[in-house]
């Protein structure tokens, strides 16, 4: 099984210059708080990296320009992925700044100027929207979200076990 990120934005009424967790939160901020603790405690226990963002991206830009990336040199695409997800959830790094993005992308191997150029184009807009409709249609309401075999979805951060159940029913029904 493979897996195939698609772009989805979560928030896009989210000022470019971000929000506050507080702010993002609201009245739910405890609930959230509590939510960043059992990722973090997670991750803990399997060796994994995490840190909670201070601010909230808006991500438009970014998913543009991992898409630019994905589709026009494809083998920069993973090491962009993971660093995109590596600045954000780890280092704390805002991914809402163009240039961090352009760094990001030098650094995944792909060409940074030229990448930049095609999103300010404004081609990459209709692409990630283009997503964002398919993810509806699949009944995709949040990230991150797990399509498996197109039969089956399963939002959110979920237990193991679940993820282990889909996928032995899944190969189970597997014609």
């Amino acid at each position: 099984m493979s897996v195939s990120p698609r772009p989805f934005e979560l928030h896009p009424r989210i000022p470019v210059e971000g929000i506050s967790l507080r702010e993002r939160w609201g009245p739910r901020y405890d609930a959230a708080m509590a939510m960043y603790t059992r990722i973090e405690e997670q991750c803990a226990a399997v060796g994994l990296p995490f840190r909670r963002p201070e601010r909230i991206p808006n991500t438009r830009r970014a998913l543009q320009t991992a898409e630019c990336v994905s589709q026009r040199v494809p083998e920069a695409f993973p090491a962009l992925d993971r660093a995109l997800f590596d600045a954000h959830f780890v280092h704390g790094t805002f991914i809402g700044d163009p240039d961090v993005l352009d760094q990001l992308v030098a650094d995944a191997g792909a060409d940074a100027a030229a990448i930049r150029a095609e999103v300010d184009s404004g081609g990459w807009f209709e692409v990630v929207a283009d997503s964002m409709e398919a993810a509806y249609d699949a009944g995709v309401s949040g990230t991150p979200a797990w399509l498996l075999d197109g039969r089956a979805l399963i939002p959110g951060v979920q237990a193991p076990e679940t993820y282990e159940r889909v996928v032995a029913r899944l190969t189970a029904t597997t014609p």
